[in-house]
Order: structure tokens, then sequence, then C-alpha cells
């Protein structure tokens, strides 16, 4: 009977230390789902009565993206880095990652969908509407914490073999990690979905009609 293969230096690995690139993963990831997430936590506030129900949808991501954009990615790389960290050790496992990803992500939702929610006004007028954040922050920042820990959980798909051609060779191994054509494609859709994100955010505003022209008193009659 053959004797069992010895584990690979990944396997032996991944146990007790964390999956790697878990902050870049993290920020990554929320530069993806933050911002649509908590606008729409905004517009469903705006149905509950907290917020104003006119306001298009559009409108809500580019002021959330504005207002809110860089805490909530940011936010999303220190989840993704406790994630990682909740998947390693004897005691880790997915499963853990994901829930103490989420446990955290709903604590600042409520924070990042409170700033998401100022710019555009109406904020509510009695003490009771401010607990209806709580509930739909939490609701939010939890499910985006759920992603962030399903995607930092799990090994990277880069080995050690990788590392060393491109420390080897790396103007061959760039070559093939990025290809010029992929990248020109991804430098036009980035720009795109760029311009339509931005796009209107700094509007001029309609002119005024015009006055209408003064009227002549009518000479008395005589």
């Amino acid at each position: 009977m053959p004797d069992p293969s010895p584990p690979t230096v990944s396997a032996r690995l991944s146990a007790p230390f964390p999956p790697r690139w878990g902050f870049f993963k993290g920020l990554l990831t929320g530069a993806v789902i933050e911002v649509p997430a908590f606008a729409a936590g905004v517009w469903l506030l705006a149905r509950l009565g907290v917020g104003d129900r006119l306001v298009p949808f559009m409108r809500l991501v580019r002021f959330t993206a504005v207002f809110a954009g860089i805490a909530a990615v940011l936010t999303a790389a220190g989840v993704g880095r406790i994630a990682a960290h909740a998947a390693a050790g004897k005691l880790g496992s997915r499963r853990r990652a994901v829930l103490a990803a989420a446990r955290v992500h709903a604590v600042a939702g409520v924070g990042l969908l409170l700033i998401a929610t100022i710019p555009h006004g109406h904020l509510p007028d009695r003490p009771l509407h401010w607990l209806l954040f709580l509930p739909a922050g939490a609701v939010v920042g939890a499910a985006c914490g759920a992603v962030i820990g399903v995607v930092c959980s799990g090994a990277a798909p880069v080995g050690l073999s990788d590392v060393w051609s491109l420390a080897r060779t790396p103007g061959a191994a760039l070559r093939q990690l990025l290809d010029p054509e992929d990248l020109l494609k991804l430098g036009h859709a980035v720009r795109e979905r760029t311009t339509h994100l931005f796009e209107g955010m700094f509007e001029p505003a309609k002119r005024p009609p015009p006055e209408p022209p003064p009227t002549k008193p009518e000479p008395p009659k005589e």
C-alpha cells in the first residue's frame, strides 16, 4: 500500500495563518457593493417616511458615492481583514468569518446609512423616527459584511511559485498577468461607468422663468 502523499505547503499554511490579501479583497469588494447597497437603504428609508421620495435612485447612488463612498470602502477593507483573521486558527472557519464580518459591519452600517441620508435633507422631526436608522443600517451593513466575509475568508489564487516567477522574471510575469488589451478594455469600462455615475452630479440649476414685461399704465379716460 503506497504511503499517503505529504500535505502541500498551501494546505499546511491555510489553517494557522489567515488568508492573504484580506484587506485589499475587502477594499475591492466594498468598492463594488457598498455604494449601491447603502443607496438602496436610503431609498427604503424614504419609503418609510425618512427622506424625500421624489429623489431618483441614481441621484441617491451619486450622493452616496460622494459623501459616504470613501468611508464605506475603507470600512469594507477593515472588515475584510477581520474576516481573514476569523477564518484562521484551529477554531477558524468560513462560517465564523462570515458571522464576524456581518456583526462588525452591521454596527458600522448604521453610521454609514446616516451619512448617506444627511445630504438629501428631509430628516425626521420626531425622535422615534431616528430609530429607523438602527434596523435599516444594521440590515444593510450585515448583508454587505456577509458578502465581504465570503470573499475574504478564502485563500488567494496566487501561489508561492507565482510570486517566485514574478521575482525572477518580472517582465514576463507582468506581461502574462497584465495583458495590454485587457488593460485597455478595463480602462474603457471604468471610464464609462465613472462617467455615467457622476454624470449630472454637478448639473447647473434650472433657470428661473423670465419675469413678465412691465405693463404701461393706461392713460386716464377723459
